[in-house]
């Protein structure tokens, strides 16, 4: 639901359904494990969890802090990405490996 609140001035819509605002309720949000949205100004995607890694925890214990325009941001370090692309195994990712 913070998700949602945060995101509320930009538009958001599911990214699958974009005629469709995002509009969760409580009872959704208990049993979602991933959520893509498309706003005003691009695409999130909530993932609960990241094949090859592991849930929120494990990737927090993973990530850096990134100062960029708008302020700092949080993205895993690049030999957990590796990680996480290899585990994917799309081709797009085991070519950006």
């Amino acid at each position: 639901m913070r998700i949602q609140n945060a995101l509320g001035d930009l538009h958001p819509v599911h990214r699958s359904r974009p005629d469709m605002p995002l509009k969760l309720t409580p009872e959704q949000c208990a049993t979602l494990k991933n959520l893509y949205v498309k706003t005003d100004i691009g695409v999130l995607d909530c993932l609960g969890e990241i094949l090859g890694v592991g849930d929120f925890d494990e990737v927090e214990k993973h990530a850096v802090e990134l100062d960029v325009p708008s302020g700092k941001c949080r993205v895993l370090d690049l030999d957990t990405l590796i990680v996480a692309k290899q585990a994917v195994g799309r081709d797009r990712d085991l070519l950006a490996v």
